[in-house]
Parts: structure tokens; C-alpha cells; sequence
């Protein structure tokens, strides 16, 4: 099914913005990494929160907010079918109380965002079923690992991206099966290989070649990873010149079929879509988990979700249009932060309701007549199906995700019709320890000290989980601030961008995220697996 015919079947108006436009205006709606010290509004006690204190509506804790002692249908409006619809629901925003941050069923993981079941993590995003992690973005199900995206049952691992089912692993990409690996891509059942790729099945192996056990650890050793003289050496090596001297595959696609993207797995029929495992019949999606037949959908969460478009932040919705951060929810439209709800419009951290329009209740009948008279209004208006306009962002753009994957100026942002979060001035202070180059030599009270980041100056602190972690992986003390650290990852990842190019092994046409001017050399699929198996 292509676009034309998926909009036709959901009666939604033809598109005006590109796809780039519409997947940059749905993700400033998503501020991910950006807390804030705040109030709850309902009980008053210090919360962390994804919204500044500035914000013009109330905010809720986890326990307030999924408690008995308020109703979010006490604020609802009756919908005026004559009046301009968008107009009533920025009204609804103003008077309704909002979760402050989406952080379901955790345990000592106050600062994390957009996370589902977690246990002693520390600043991970879009997480679930972690423990002892920090610094993640984009995973599940890891244990005791830190500064990683997108990594799936591992643990032990440090600065990984990319991977599954990795053990006490250092600087891998792309990589499975693996244990006790450093600075390597696209390796699958390795142990103990340094600056490898593309292997299978190897251990023992330096710059993909074949040591003696007793080679290999004298190799390792000398290279002195428990100093950050030595490590950021091999560091440097590894995103630089590491790049010329292997073949890279095109794309990562996995048991797929008929897909156009990267990062995908175990999925089928897909058109331009990034970072997605278990998809089907999608167009226009990233970061996507078990989503069916939808088009422009960004962060869908770990439950399955079908027939949807323009959604955010969502998981486990079906026939859902133009939502933001719904979990387990039915045929609801331009609706956020509604819990096990169905057949909504318009409506605002409702949890268990159903036919409700700007948070007021209505029975089945008067729903479907009124919801209807909306859409054909709004179809009448040529706005129907596009998504909430970007007055409706509760952030500056600066504080969302689509500053990441659209950077931008406070003075383009804000000529564009985007606000924008100013900094809050303060100075940093200077750093109060001089950190010991190998890790051997750092001493507990380094956990009472204040650090500055070496790039930016920004205070950081080293947390004592933070330190076992290190002293553990006998790896030194990062002297970057962790948002640098991100941000130096993020760097690395492949953009959300296909270029054409040819295989540099048969000349074939391909598709793939390296550009022209990129360094390596890459190959289509059938020669890149001639040169792994």
C-alpha cells in the first residue's frame, strides 16, 4: 500500500509538509533528556519532571497523577463544533494536569524519562526492564551497563551501540553473541577480539588477525585501557583511521524482506524507516517496536501497535491518529497522555475512559455524532490527519529530540513559529579534583568532588554505582560530562539518510547510510557476507 492509497483508507486530508517536515514537527513534541527540579502541583513535595517551572499548567507526580484524588474530566470543555477545534484543545492544555514524567512501574529510577519497569538506573531515556544502568537510551533488558543505545540483553558493557546479548564489552557497533570485546564492529559469537570486524566465531584476534592467548593479553595489556592516556589512544584509532580498514555492509538489515532503511530486524514491507525490529506494512518510521501497518510514527514503544498514524511516543495503540505519548489505547484522535483509554478526541491524561471529547464525558451516540461533525470540519479545513501545530509543543524546540535530528538556531527555530527554551544562567564551578590518569589510583573521595567537563565546563559528578562500574571494567574515569558523552555518540550513529552508491566490491547500485564522501568502504550485502563467512 502506498502513501496516497494509506491516507484514502484513513480518510485523512492530503500531506503539505515533506516527511522530513512532519518528522521533525512531531518530535518537538518529545523532550527526552531534559529534567527539571519542580513541584507536583497536587501534593507539593520536590519532583523531577520533563517540564520546566515555568510551564503554564500543572504537573503531576507518578503517585498523584495515577491516584484516585483528582478527575481529569473535572476541567473538561464542551466542544463548540462550530469554533475551530485546535483552538478548544490549546485551551484543554492550559487546564489540565500533566504526568510529569512518563516513567511507569520503576524503582529508585526517578531520573529517567520514557521508561517502563527499571530498577536502579540513573539517567536512561526510552528504556525498559533495566537495572543498574546509566546513560542508556533506547534499550531493554540490559543489567549494569552505562553510556549505550540501543542495546538489547547485555550487560557489563560500556560505550556500546547497537547490540545484543554482549558481556563485560567495551566500544562495539552493530555487534551479538559476543564477550569481553573492544572497539569492534559487526562481530557475532566473539571473545576477546580487539579492534576487529565483520568476525564470526573468533577469539583471540587483534585487527581481525589470529593470536596466541598469551599474545593477546600481553597485547591488551600494553595498551593500557585502565588509563585514559591509553584508552582515549585506542579511542581515537577506533573512529578514525579504524574506519579505512574494513569493509562496512550498506545497511543492517536482518531477516527482512522487502524493506528500504537501516537498523532493522525480523521485519517486512517497509519504507523508509530507521530502528525498527519486528515492523510490517510501515512508511516513515523510526525507533519502531512491533508496529503493523502505520505510517509516520516515531518512538513506538514494546507493545504491538497497528493502523495508526502521526503518533509519538505511543505503544500498544491501534487506529490511532495523531497521538502523543497514549500507551495501550483504541481509535483515539489528537489525544495525549491518555492511559487504556478508547474512542477519544481531543482529550488530555485521561486513564480508563471512554467516548470522551476535550475531556468530557458523552454517551456512544453523542460521540460518534459530534466527533463526527469535528472531522468533517477539520476536513472542510484541509487540516485533518496533520498533526498538532507546533504552538501546541509544550517544549522549546531546544529541549526536544528533533533539535538532535534537526539542529537548528535559537533564531532560525523561532522564525520557523518553534519556541525556545533560554539556558538558565549560571556559572559552573571550577573542578575540585585532579583525576588520576589510571583508574588503580582513584580514591573514594573523588565521589565528594565536583568535575568539569574538558569540552564544555559543565559540573558533573561520579556516582558510586558510576565508580564500582569503572573500577569493575577497570576502565578510567571519563573526563566528559555524560550529556557530551551522549552527544559524541550520537555523533557516531548513521544518520537517517540513504545516498546512492555502488558496491565497492561489484559496482552493483545500492542504497546505503554512508555517504560519497565518507571514508569507508562499503559493499552490498552479497559481497559483504563473502567476506564474513
Amino acid at each position: 500500500m502506498n502513501q496516497q492509497q494509506f491516507l484514502e483508507k484513513l480518510g485523512i486530508s492530503p500531506v503539505i509538509l515533506t516527511t522530513e517536515e512532519r518528522s521533525q514537527l512531531r518530535s518537538s513534541f518529545r523532550n527526552e533528556r531534559i529534567l527539571y527540579k519542580r513541584k507536583c502541583d497536587l501534593c507539593h513535595k520536590g519532583i523531577i519532571s520533563i517540564y520546566s517551572p515555568d510551564k503554564p499548567f500543572k504537573v503531576y507526580c507518578q503517585d498523584c497523577f495515577w491516584s484516585d484524588k483528582w478527575d481529569p474530566l473535572e476541567n473538561g470543555l464542551k466542544i463548540d463544533t462550530k469554533k475551530p477545534f485546535l483552538d478548544q484543545f490549546a485551551e484543554l492544555m492550559k487546564k489540565t494536569p500533566r504526568l510529569a514524567i512518563i516513567n511507569k512501574q520503576c524503582e529508585n529510577s526517578e531520573y529517567c524519562n520514557y521508561s517502563f519497569a527499571n530498577k536502579n538506573c540513573y539517567l536512561t531515556f526510552g528504556n525498559h526492564y533495566e537495572e543498574d544502568c546509566l546513560y542508556g537510551h533506547y534499550s531493554t533488558k540490559n543489567k549494569n551497563c552505562a553510556d549505550y543505545l540501543w542495546m538489547y540483553s547485555s550487560e557489563l558493557c560500556y560505550e556500546c551501540m547497537y547490540s545484543r546479548n554482549c558481556y563485560k564489552c567495551v566500544h562495539l557497533d552493530h555487534c551479538e553473541d559476543s564477550s569481553e570485546c573492544f572497539f569492534s564492529v559487526d562481530l557475532k559469537g566473539c571473545k576477546n577480539c580487539i579492534g576487529c570486524a565483520n568476525l564470526r566465531n573468533k577469539q583471540y584476534y587483534i585487527y581481525n588477525k589470529s593470536y596466541s592467548k598469551k599474545d593477546y593479553i600481553e597485547f591488551v595489556d600494553n595498551l593500557k585501557l585502565n588509563t585514559h592516556a591509553g584508552f582515549s589512544t585506542v579511542l581515537k584509532f577506533f573512529v578514525t583511521e579504524f574506519r579505512t580498514k574494513f569493509p562496512f555492509r550498506a545497511i543492517y538489515q536482518t531477516n527482512c524482506q522487502n524493506c528500504e532503511g537501516n537498523n532493522l530486524e525480523n521485519c517486512k514491507n517497509l519504507e523508509n524507516c530507521i530502528d525498527c525490529t519486528g515492523c510490517e506494512d510501515c512508511t516513515n518510521g523510526f525507533q519502531m517496536d512491533e508496529t503493523y501497518d502505520s505510517m509516520d510514527m516515531t518512538c513506538m514503544g514494546y507493545d504491538k501497535s497497528e493502523l495508526c498514524y502521526q503518533t509519538i511516543g505511543c505503544s500498544g495503540i491501534y487506529n490511532c491518529l495523531c497521538c502523543d505519548s497514549c500507551w495501550e489505547d483504541s481509535d483515539l484522535k489528537y489525544c495525549q497522555l491518555c492511559f487504556t483509554s478508547k474512542n477519544c478526541f481531543g482529550c488530555i491524561s485521561l486513564k480508563h475512559k471512554e467516548y470522551c471529547i476535550l475531556n468530557k464525558q458523552y454517551s456512544k451516540d453523542e460521540y460518534e455524532k459530534l466527533s463526527g461533525e469535528i472531522i468533517d470540519k477539520m476536513k472542510k479545513e484541509g487540516i485533518y490527519g496533520h498533526f498538532f501545530p507546533l504552538i501546541l509543543s509544550t517544549f522549546g524546540y531546544n529541549e526536544t529530540v528533533a533539535n538532535e535530528s534537526f539542529p537548528s538556531t535559537k533564531s532560525e527555530a523561532v522564525k520557523k513559529g518553534y519556541g525556545w527554551k533560554d539556558d538558565d544562567k549560571k556559572d559552573f564551578a571550577s573542578q575540585t579534583y585532579k583525576i588520576p590518569d589510571n583508574i588503580d589510583d582513584v580514591q573514594d573521595n573523588i565521589l565528594d568532588e565536583i568535575l568539569a567537563c574538558e569540552q564544555t565546563g559543565k559540573n558533573y559528578k561520579i556516582t558510586p554505582h558510576e565508580l564500582n562500574f569503572y573500577r569493575k571494567l577497570k576502565l578510567p574515569i571519563p573526563r566528559k560530562c555524560p550529556e557530551q558523552r551522549y552527544l559524541d555518540r550520537h555523533n557516531l550513529k548513521q544518520p537517517r539518510q540513504l545516498w546512492a552508491r555502488t558496491c565497492a566490491k561489484c559496482n552493483k547500485d545500492i542504497q546505503t547510510v554512508y555517504s560519497t564522501d565518507r571514508p569507508e568502504t562499503v559493499c552490498c550485502e552479497d559481497c559483504y557476507l563473502k567476506t564474513v563467512y
